[in-house]
């Protein structure tokens, strides 16, 4: 199919014109551990079974082509991922045992001749209601999530990753995706994106993969493909970002808007320049432009101003704040939602070179 077939196909599907973009960059780049979430909650919905054998392109046409009200239930299937925990390797009751006592019984490798596998793992079957995919025991969520989506309105954002990388392999020409961050490293080890991607590649390694494209969570960082010619170096720095995104600055306040806001101030283009800034981000000062009133009126106090006098409203608060942060340096943000310096304090280069991506230096 070329590309005009393609939008022509598109443009005549039930959904609106957002919904089907969405479903198309969900659908062409689910990860395999993904694909097997996504059967699974299929499967268990009870209306889509035609699906659960699916993938790629065809399972993008098939339910891009169902009525809308069943393709609002395959947008929701896709929103509830998250809630599918995934037991692998675990395609029999025996290898679902065996992952059970190696990452959560945690008995010792001689131990497992002397263990019943099989009756284990129906055990943790009965314990944790879910099915078999492929190579993998996938969990039902314990309390199913409400639908997020109706078919109406702005289909929410798939914002829980950081990148997502194509790896193909000589037994795997075609490639499969996977999603980062892989949380195996952070979760006792338990086999995660990776390791399952490398199985369905046939591989042992990533060594023994080709990298084909990846994306980012954050456009303006560019082409990963030109920054990365290594997939593990692309997959350590995804993983980094991943885990940095989710801890929030283990609880800085507007964190995100942090973040964002200092990756404008650097005109950062680059993920490892990207990953230094968010492990730094305590050398930046920042205000809002809605505190700009207070600001200014604090100022005034500090120098002795009465409060008499700042109630008056004969002072423009807001305009003195804003002149006060443009003689220190502040720089305001494109969208006019705060101003940002960079203060004294130390930054750690871990991942980047400052010579090489032009940091801005205060």
């Amino acid at each position: 199919m070329d590309i005009q077939q393609k939008r022509d196909f598109l443009m005549s599907l039930p959904l609106m014109e957002q919904g089907q973009q969405w479903l198309m960059e969900r659908l062409g780049t689910l990860s395999v551990k993904e694909q097997h979430q996504l059967s699974a909650a299929i499967l268990r919905t009870g209306k889509l079974e035609e699906l659960a054998d699916k993938t790629g392109w065809e399972l993008q046409t098939a339910i891009l082509h169902m009525d809308p009200e069943v393709a609002v239930d395959a947008v929701n299937c896709l929103l509830s991922l998250d809630g599918y925990e995934v037991c692998f390797p675990a395609g029999s009751y025996a290898q679902l045992g065996r992952f059970y006592l190696q990452h959560e019984g945690h008995l010792p490798e001689r131990a497992m001749y002397y263990a019943d596998l099989e009756s284990l793992g129906r055990r943790y079957e009965d314990q944790h209601p879910g099915l078999f995919i492929g190579d993998c025991y996938v969990e039902y969520p314990e309390h199913p999530s409400a639908p997020r989506y109706t078919g109406q309105g702005i289909i929410p954002e798939d914002d829980e990753w950081s990148v997502k990388v194509k790896l193909s392999s000589p037994a795997v020409p075609e490639g499969v995706w996977l999603r980062l961050p892989d949380h195996s490293l952070v979760n006792d080890g338990k086999p995660d994106e990776v390791e399952i991607a490398l199985h369905e590649l046939r591989v042992n390694s990533l060594e023994d993969c080709v990298l084909m494209d990846a994306r980012c969570c954050i456009p303006q960082l560019g082409d990963l493909m030109e920054q990365f010619a290594d997939a593990q170096e692309l997959i350590n720095a995804g993983n980094d970002l991943g885990y940095a995104l989710e801890e929030q600055g283990q609880g800085m306040p507007h964190f995100t808007e942090r973040f964002a806001i200092a990756l404008e101030f650097e005109n950062c283009r680059d993920l490892r320049l990207a990953l230094d800034i968010i492990q730094n981000l305590h050398c930046y000062e920042w205000v809002l432009r809605d505190d700009l009133k207070d600001f200014g009126r604090r100022k005034l106090l500090e120098a002795g101003v009465s409060e008499n006098l700042l109630d008056s409203d004969c002072i423009n608060l807001e305009g003195y704040g804003a002149n006060l942060l443009e003689e220190a340096g502040y720089v305001l943000t494109s969208d006019e939602s705060a101003y940002i310096a960079r203060n004294n304090r130390e930054f750690l280069y871990e991942w980047s070179n400052p010579e090489e991506v032009g940091m801005t230096l205060q």
